[in-house]
């Protein structure tokens, strides 16, 4: 029904951004990657998917149609909402959480909060196929060399900026490296 929304940012918190569309305020419920995006401009277009509840009518947005594309396919698991999905959303962002997935990383999904170990198993066995068709195939290039969020949260912590450590982990970062050493390899670049 609704295909994207676009205006003037009015108001961003952790999970919902209010957009000043014609002189009305629309409520969106977005993953933290979305809010985050959104409070660093004054206007959006954006992707947006309204679910239909019998006492409600909510809009969610997305910062692109890969992160959509993916919020789709969690709803379509069994058990997996509308609100949920967001949740999984802002647990890791789009190239990492399609990474996982495809590698069946339940481990990895299971630290996102409001995702059990059941859900998480769930994920992975409904999704594991249609993620590196539908999502990956956008990033399959940027996925190849592994990208650790441990290795991440840790440069974070030692004081580097998360797009510096983001880069320094990509750069050195190989599927066979653990996270220290990741780190290690990360710093030598810094």
């Amino acid at each position: 029904m609704f295909d994207y929304i676009s205006g003037k940012v009015a108001y961003v918190s952790e999970n919902k951004v209010v957009i000043d569309c014609g002189g009305m305020g629309f409520s969106v419920t977005a993953s933290a990657f979305t809010c985050a995006e959104c409070s660093r401009k004054p206007e959006v277009k954006m992707p947006v998917y309204l679910a239909v509840r019998e006492d409600a009518l909510e809009l969610f947005g997305f910062v692109n149609e890969n992160e959509r594309e993916l919020f789709n396919l969690l709803i379509g698991v069994s058990g997996v909402g509308p609100k949920l999905a967001i949740a999984v959303l802002s647990g890791m962002n789009t190239d990492r959480l399609s990474s996982v997935i495809a590698g069946g990383d339940v481990a990895a999904l299971s630290t996102i909060k409001g995702v059990g170990k059941k859900t998480a198993e769930r994920i992975v066995l409904e999704l594991k196929g249609k993620v590196v068709g539908a999502v990956l195939s956008d990033s399959v290039s940027q996925c190849a060399v592994a990208f650790d969020e441990k290795a991440v949260l840790a440069l974070v912590s030692l004081g580097y900026e998360r797009k510096e450590a983001e880069v320094a982990v990509k750069k050195v970062g190989k599927p066979d490296m653990s996270t220290e050493q990741i780190v290690r390899a990360a710093l030598g670049n810094l």
